[in-house]
């Protein structure tokens, strides 16, 4: 295994690990109302 190739699969698990991470912080129900609130906050007008 080459130096290029062991770059590339650390690159690929630590690209997985940060998806997975927002995967869960997105989809974790103590954040639902946090995203609810942002939903339309472009159409707020204030």
């Amino acid at each position: 295994m080459t130096l290029v190739d062991k770059i590339g699969a650390i690159t690929a698990i630590v690209v997985f690990a940060l998806l997975a991470g927002a995967y869960f912080y997105a989809f974790r129900p103590k954040n639902k109302q946090k995203f609810e609130d942002l939903r339309n906050f472009v159409n707020k007008e204030e």
